[in-house]
């Protein structure tokens, strides 16, 4: 968005120092990512405080949003004073939002919100100029920083809207009241902080008591835990779904394992080249929100054709002919299984053997999480390396399962595990590398692959 400072002052309900004509077309937290038009608003983390990088902020930012002014502010920058900055970025997101003409599309659920929003993104950006979310920013500041950064042209914004806590996703959609809300799943993510399922709905459906009156939500047919949350929404409802009747059903769905799925919704054949179902309920969410937008079949099928996974979500990659699926972003045990379960579908003339990282962020039940993952591990897994100190209880449920144990193997880190990986598999294998990123398995994959350090 371009504002004046003047604007800004009063968008954020602060206080023109100075700079009152000065005009900034983007926002930014981080002094890194300035550009000659950015504003810097000095926000106050849990380790950082923004403020102690204003003076280099300033030497490029066209201005800066702080609380308390710095001295010897050069002469041609914009300042706006603020008792709170965070406050002041979700105030500006909450101005924005009610001044410019666009509809926003936000996504929650356990797992898959940031694929389902970029595949939203990419299915409405066929007919509308859409803004998406970068990353998975999806909190309390990450969400009005995307309003905040909004282009001035945009007829979509797509975000998603995570959280860790009961009342964040009022906080986040009571700013900026959606009119679409899409939900993917409710599952045991990030049960550490609320105890129970239950509690987990309960705090999701903040979502649809903050969408838009006369808003629309978009829910999983195939997830009770969705629809019970969704009973007495006064709104639209459209479903989508493959186990239950839904308004946007897949159905003849032929699934290639690894090699992604074909399958029809609404009298339309589609190819989707990422693999799994768990990708098709994101697509079929995805379809559900574009259409109800009013983006033509046509559009969707462009969308469709252009969808590729994003970096570590998914991604194949060959290693000296054995072929390698980076799942190393992220992981929980409605992820795993799915990925497990996609091994298992694929055609493969060496072994399959799966490399499973810890599963961070479960609460007190971790390790109960973790050995029933193992348990349900399918039979036609050859080989499972477990890394990190979850994962023994992932391979004693596997133990329990039936494995063998000359094929479980423990290590305690990534670089270990790559090490051996590195011997232990021959082309014709499929090797499935997950685990939560702080785990960082993206090492084996780098290791197996000869690709550099962090290198995309």
């Amino acid at each position: 968005m371009h504002l004046t400072f003047r604007q800004l002052a009063e968008m954020t309900g602060g206080e023109l120092i100075r700079g009152a004509d000065a005009a900034t077309g983007s926002v930014v937290i981080d002094s890194r990512e300035i550009k000659p038009d950015s504003v810097f608003f000095a926000i106050k983390g849990d380790r950082l405080d923004g403020h102690q990088f204003v003076s280099q902020a300033l030497v490029t930012a066209r201005g800066a949003v702080v609380s308390h002014v710095p001295e010897n502010v050069p002469a041609d920058k914009g300042i706006v004073r603020v008792d709170d900055t965070t406050i002041a970025l979700q105030n500006l997101a909450r101005s924005i939002r009610e001044r410019y003409d666009f509809t926003l599309i936000a996504i929650t659920g356990s797992a898959g919100k940031t694929t389902t929003k970029e595949m939203i993104a990419t299915l409405v950006g066929s007919e509308r100029r859409t803004f998406k979310s970068w990353g998975n920013f999806n909190n309390l500041i990450g969400c009005p920083l995307c309003i905040d950064n909004t282009p001035d042209d945009a007829e979509v914004v797509v975000s998603e809207m995570g959280m860790n806590h009961k009342g964040e996703i009022a906080q986040l959609a009571g700013l900026t009241h959606p009119d679409v809300g899409v939900y993917t799943n409710i599952g045991p993510v990030h049960i550490e902080f609320f105890g129970t399922i239950e509690k987990i709905a309960e705090a999701k459906r903040e979502l649809l008591e903050n969408v838009k009156p006369g808003g629309t939500i978009i829910l999983n047919a195939d997830n009770q835990y969705v629809m019970d949350i969704s009973r007495g929404f006064e709104g639209r409802k459209v479903t989508y779904g493959i186990d239950h009747d839904a308004d946007f059903r897949g159905v003849n769905i032929r699934e290639r394992g690894l090699l992604g799925t074909t399958f029809e919704v609404g009298g339309h054949t589609f190819e989707l080249s990422l693999p799994g179902r768990h990708n098709l309920e994101n697509l079929l969410a995805a379809i559900a929100a574009a259409r109800s937008i009013g983006i033509s079949w046509e559009g969707i099928a462009r969308g469709v054709q252009a969808l590729k996974p994003a970096y570590h979500r998914g991604i194949i990659l060959d290693a000296g002919g054995a072929t390698i699926y980076d799942d190393t972003y992220n992981s929980n045990p409605y992820a795993l299984g799915s990925a497990l379960t996609l091994m298992a579908q694929a055609d493969v003339s060496g072994r399959r053997i799966a490399v499973i990282g810890d599963m961070l962020e479960l609460g007190d039940k971790e390790l109960d999480y973790h050995r029933d993952a193992g348990k349900a591990i399918p039979k036609s897994v050859d080989t499972v390396i477990g890394v990190g100190k979850r994962s023994h209880a992932l391979l004693d449920g596997a133990r329990e399962a039936g494995f063998a144990d000359g094929n479980l193997h423990h290590f305690d880190d990534a670089p270990s595990a790559g090490e051996f990986l590195k011997t232990f598999i021959r082309p014709g294998d499929l090797v499935l590398i997950k685990a939560s990123r702080g785990i960082g398995l993206d090492r084996i994959v780098n290791m197996l692959t000869g690709h550099a350090e962090g290198a995309h």
